[in-house]
C-alpha cells in the first residue's frame, strides 16, 4: 500500500513477539527498503536469511493460490523492494 513508515512499528512489533519467522524480517527490510534505508534494510535482510537459509524471490513469498490480482501486483512490489534488499533472486 505504500506506507512503509506506518508499517515499521507493526512489523517490528511482530519480530518481537515470534522473533522466528523470516517473513516478517524479510517484510521489514522491504519496508527499510522503501523508506530508502539500505542499509538497516539490507541488515534485517542478512537477520532474515539467517532464519530461512537458502530463501530466494521464488521461494519466500507465501502461497498464492486464493489470492486476488490485486493483492498479487502489491506483493511483486514488495518483492522487487526484498530483492532490492539482499534476497537472492
Amino acid at each position: 500500500m505504500g506506507r512503509a513508515e506506518e508499517a515499521l512499528p507493526w512489523l517490528q512489533r511482530s519480530i518481537a513477539i515470534t522473533p522466528g519467522t523470516g517473513r516478517t524480517h524479510m517484510a521489514l527490510a522491504a519496508a527499510y527498503q522503501q523508506l530508502g534505508r539500505a542499509d538497516d534494510a539490507r541488515a534485517t535482510m542478512v537477520a532474515a536469511m539467517e532464519l530461512w537459509p537458502g530463501s530466494t524471490a521464488r521461494n519466500a513469498p507465501p502461497p498464492t493460490k486464493n489470492c486476488s490480482a490485486i493483492y498479487l501486483k502489491a506483493y511483486e512490489r514488495v518483492l522487487r523492494l526484498m530483492v532490492a534488499a539482499g534476497l537472492p533472486e
